[in-house]
């Protein structure tokens, strides 16, 4: 009987539990859609690369739905056995509420191994693919926004003017034909690159981007010894780093390090005498989110059970209300542990500690058939 009654409450959660991912995570994804529409109708993209962005973009929010859709599904599961009188029921048979936790804390393993392998592994490889598809995209921009016989200063320091774009003789497309390069990124130092051919590059293993110049001459000029040189070459790669925003894209960021990259910036930081508080606080929390599981498990069942709740669909509205307050929470002292304020790891596990505390007190409650006030009221 337990093992049947085990399984059947687990089927309960599994069907609003997948439902809700698919929901949730569908919603989130519309909000890169027009981003994802102007790359492809600007820069003429296909399917292939609206699957590998939306791939890469499915990460950044499952971290988040797949604990929401947990804390919906046993809400939800929990509300609708109450509401049927299943509850009582599965209690006058002698199952308490302590054996009816067991599959919900089974589902919440399920769902914390699965964020906890998003959080530390496919989160940062999914923004790192992201940040590439993204740079390809701006370098399609670049090579797109060119005009012959026009100066293009998009580059730090650079000045490039092309002659004639069309490569048809080459067989490669994306080959320019008469370069002329003013480098002015060594001041003091400023170069002239005249090349018959040229093409843009982008770097291996990197976001670097290069353009490669054919059948060319370098002019020198050295300010401070007042002295003038040419040198000719069949190949020279220039590193072409770009300005304003289409720089920032190059610098790796939080979200697109490991846990190891984490730790390494943390003891870099603190031995530099900085505050290492920001980097603690991303890293702990690819450990606090997927564990935020456990915490909802101990507030939904007996949130879901509570006789004021007669409503099949209750379990919905007060799961946004607990997600609302936790992740209000959540923001609230991560700032502080951010300003100093707060130690950075109680920062991030303070509103798992809270919250958790208020599930073991209403776990306790409902256990003991004890009405809560604030919830009965």
């Amino acid at each position: 009987m337990p093992r049947l009654i085990n399984i059947y409450i687990f089927k309960e959660i599994t069907v609003p539990f997948a439902l809700s991912v698919a929901i949730l995570t569908f919603t989130a994804l519309l909000s890169k859609v027009i981003k994802l529409v102007d790359l492809m109708v600007t820069h003429g993209f296909g399917p292939l690369f609206a699957l590998k962005f939306a791939a890469s973009a499915l990460p950044s929010f499952l971290i988040y739905t797949i604990p929401i859709s947990f804390l919906i599904a046993v809400l939800v599961a929990f509300t609708r056995l109450s509401s049927d009188c299943e509850i009582t029921a599965m209690k006058a048979s002698g199952v308490s509420l302590y054996s009816m936790m067991k599959p919900v804390l089974f589902m919440a393993a399920l769902s914390f191994i699965l964020t906890l392998s998003f959080t530390l592994y496919l989160f940062p490889l999914g923004n790192i693919t992201m940040k590439k598809l993204v740079f390809d995209a701006a370098r399609s921009r670049i090579a797109s926004g060119l005009e012959e016989k026009t100066f293009y200063d998009r580059f730090k320091g650079i000045v490039l003017y092309v002659d004639h774009l069309s490569g048809a003789r080459s067989g490669n497309k994306d080959l320019m034909e008469g370069i002329f390069i003013f480098d002015n990124s060594n001041p003091g130092e400023p170069n002239i690159f005249a090349a018959k051919e040229g093409a843009f590059l982008s770097g291996d293993g990197d976001n670097s981007l290069y353009l490669k110049l054919y059948s060319g001459s370098l002019h020198r000029k050295n300010d401070k010894n007042d002295s003038y040189s040419i040198a000719d070459f069949s190949t020279y790669l220039l590193d072409m780093s770009m300005s304003g925003a289409d720089a920032s894209m190059l610098a790796k960021s939080h979200r697109e390090m490991y846990p190891g990259e984490l730790i390494g910036k943390v003891r870099e930081t603190r031995a530099g005498g900085e505050n290492p508080a920001p980097h603690m606080i991303d890293l702990h929390k690819r450990f606090s989110l997927p564990a935020s599981v456990f915490v909802f498990a101990l507030l939904a069942l007996p949130l879901g059970i509570q006789k004021a709740r007669t409503a099949r669909f209750t379990g919905f509205s007060i799961s946004l209300g607990v997600v609302l307050a936790y992740y209000v929470t959540s923001t609230a002292l991560e700032t502080l542990g951010n300003n100093g304020a707060l130690n950075p790891v109680l920062a991030v596990w303070g509103s798992d500690i809270i919250f958790a505390l208020i599930g073991l007190y209403l776990f306790y409650m409902a256990a003991k058939d004890r009405p809560v006030a604030f919830i009965s009221s």
